[in-house]
């Protein structure tokens, strides 16, 4: 264990406690129900192990764990994870999406559709039979499309008039 874990797990669990006095003064002596938490266990979770587990639930996920830890927790580590982690889907439903589905899409996607798809499963998924197959399609897209022109060059001294 280095240094900067043993101040984080250090700083999680003063905060937990904080938080854990601040609702217990506050009056709210009763805790949550299995059908208010977000996924099982997640009371029982400290701030590092909520952030590790955010990658395995989808959008809708998310927002639910956003909503009640906002509600019940406000733990500002978990908060900011979390708005790194919520984005738009490339696709609509895409969470819901196997890897197979994800590939047939790639089939008759643009280029576009592919860096969206590519930069989503990298941060989310990142399931390897996906990625290998999302370079394939840019590769045949980029082989098979002509390239777009980049934009002409204009020095700033050459105005227009």
């Amino acid at each position: 264990m280095t240094i900067l874990d043993a101040v984080r797990d250090r700083l999680s669990t003063r905060d937990a406690h904080a938080r854990s006095e601040a609702r217990a003064s506050a009056g709210a002596s009763e805790p949550a129900t299995d059908a208010e938490v977000p996924f099982a266990g997640y009371e029982s979770l400290d701030d590092r192990e909520v952030m590790d587990k955010l990658s395995d639930h989808s959008q809708a996920k998310l927002g639910e764990v956003e909503a009640y830890e906002r509600a019940h927790n406000g733990r500002e580590s978990v908060l900011n994870k979390l708005r790194y982690m919520r984005g738009r889907e490339p696709l609509s439903g895409y969470d819901d999406l196997s890897a197979e589905e994800v590939m047939a899409v790639l089939a008759d996607a643009n280029r576009a559709t592919i860096k969206q798809i590519r930069a989503y499963e990298r941060k989310f998924a990142n399931r390897r039979d996906v990625l290998d197959e999302v370079e394939r399609a840019m590769h045949e897209r980029q082989t098979s499309e002509p390239a777009e022109p980049p934009p002409g060059y204009q020095p700033m001294s050459a105005e227009k008039p």
